[in-house]
């Protein structure tokens, strides 16, 4: 049943299926029902076209969903909108190109959520692959999506029967290694930039996120003349907002005192602009990894050098000294130890082959 909010008495035509004339909104409820009527006939062609079987229950609820739509781009949109407000403008920015990237791929039309069936999610992989995106790339974009989905699940926007990853399988490829050795590190503090002061800048704050524990460049970015406190350094996290207190080591000493100004509200490092933080900490995010690509390349690295490869290598270098993982994820602020396997593995890997060249090399 679908209410149309009007009870009839003596004002229903039961062979025409119209309010007669005896109705005060006689002409306002003939359009209502054939707009409804329109409805009920797009909603059944609409179902057609998706190839599943469906229910008269599918089609009221198609019918009436102007409460809660059902529109990827307009939920999408919602989600967008929930996550700029909370100030969490990476998983936004995230949000937007996942969908911009699969409305792209659907020539601009949206879709209803139900619509989206496993092999629409198989034709956008291929579209991506077509365009040469590389598969940890498309993995982004589809556990965005997946994201969305299982939240309208949640807020019970859409059924978990249409759910369609059930039967898909994200694929990803193993990331290149990307953590430096000690003797690295001290080549990149060594190197003479004298003359070159933006990548002189690039490098102090490359060295300043492995000094702490490789701090995520957005946190060293946010940072004001204010961190320090009885010899920590005492700042929140961007992306999960936990409070991180690290010792202030002599290399750090010597970085605050080089970069810090008078004014004590003002960044540490000349990368944020007040009131476009967002903006220009994105800017500065690729400015900085164009010049560490420099220094890298100056010191003839076997890997290219990015602000990310601070943190691999902390993470890397604890490792071979021996520090135990759990250790290893408090330090870098993971909320499970698996995530920061994910920093191990090319380690482990080549620790478990320099073992077994020890222990075959009798054979020699």
């Amino acid at each position: 049943m679908i209410t149309l909010g009007t009870a009839f008495k003596n004002q229903w035509n039961f062979e025409s299926e119209f309010p007669n004339g005896k109705h005060p909104h006689t002409q306002q409820l003939k359009t209502l029902l054939k707009r409804k009527e329109n409805r009920a006939e797009s909603a059944i062609l609409e179902l057609d076209d998706f190839g599943k079987p469906y229910t008269v229950d599918d089609i009221a609820e198609k019918i009436d969903m102007g409460k809660r739509s059902t529109s990827f781009k307009e939920y999408s949109n919602k989600l967008i909108s929930q996550l700029k407000r909370a100030g969490k403008n990476g998983n936004a920015r995230a949000y937007q190109d996942a969908q911009t990237a699969f409305l792209k791929f659907n020539k601009g039309k949206d879709i209803d959520l139900k619509n989206i069936a496993t092999k629409t999610l198989q034709k956008f992989e291929n579209h991506l692959l077509e365009k040469g995106l590389k598969v940890n790339s498309i993995s982004v974009y589809l556990r965005t999506l997946r994201a969305i989905y299982n939240k309208a699940i949640k807020e019970d926007i859409v059924n978990e029967k249409y759910y369609p990853f059930k039967n898909f399988k994200i694929k990803k490829e193993a990331t290149i290694k990307r953590a430096l050795t000690k003797k690295d590190i001290k080549r990149i503090i060594e190197i003479d930039l004298s003359g070159h002061k933006d990548l002189d800048l690039a490098r102090d704050i490359f060295l300043f996120s492995f000094f702490n524990r490789g701090m995520n460049f957005i946190d060293v970015c946010y940072l004001t003349n204010e961190i320090t406190n009885n010899g920590r350094i005492i700042y929140r996290r961007q992306k999960t907002k936990q409070t991180f207190t690290i010792k202030i080591t002599e290399q750090t000493r010597g970085l605050i005192e080089k970069y810090r100004s008078v004014d004590p509200g003002d960044f540490l490092f000349p990368i944020l602009k007040k009131g476009h933080e967002y903006i220009s900490y994105r800017t500065g995010v690729r400015s900085l990894n164009r010049k560490l690509k420099k220094v890298g390349e100056k010191l003839e690295l076997n890997i290219p050098l990015t602000s990310y490869v601070a943190r691999h290598s902390w993470a890397t270098i604890a490792k071979r000294s021996g520090i135990s993982t759990a250790i290893i994820s408090e330090g870098l602020g993971h909320e499970s130890e698996l995530t920061t396997q994910i920093y191990l593995d090319s380690f482990e890997n080549e620790t478990l082959d320099d073992a077994n060249d020890i222990i075959t090399s009798f054979l020699d």
